[in-house]
């Protein structure tokens, strides 16, 4: 599965020694999950690290490299009702690319356009983690 992961779930991993955002990558490989971001969400979390703990940026340096990083989508040829320009990248490129995109910024993402958008689901890293886990798929 490939789940494409938000800033708001990059920088949440680096912050937490337990949270959902954290178990993604603790999790990936058992369950051949492809963790995929873009140029774009790496740009957003390094501009961020700054203003976190300094324990935050080592962690990064340790998460980094579990990430596959594909190109930038800047557009689409589907109607597309979302004001928040800055996500829109995100959005984009996770429904080019993913199959679930992973987020704790429901404000942006979950309220604006639900649980889905255009097929590809939209869930924050607990939904995803408690899902797997409800039908059977979690290897811990």
């Amino acid at each position: 599965m490939k789940c494409f992961l938000d800033t708001s779930v990059l920088l949440a991993a680096c912050l937490s020694e337990s949270g959902a955002s954290r178990a993604l990558y603790h999790y990936a490989n058992a369950n051949d999950w492809r963790l995929i971001c873009t140029q774009y969400g790496i740009n957003e979390t390094e501009c961020n690290l700054p203003l976190l703990p300094s324990f935050a940026s080592e962690r990064w340096q340790e998460f980094r490299p579990s990430l596959k990083v594909l190109k930038d989508i800047w557009s689409m040829d589907r109607p597309t009702i979302f004001s928040k320009s800055k996500d829109k990248p995100i959005l984009y490129s996770a429904l080019a690319w993913a199959d679930v995109l992973l987020t704790l910024d429901q404000a942006d993402f979950q309220s604006r356009v639900g649980n889905q958008f255009y097929g590809l689901q939209i869930l924050r890293p607990g939904q995803f983690l408690e899902q797997q886990r409800n039908h059977g798929l979690l290897k811990e």
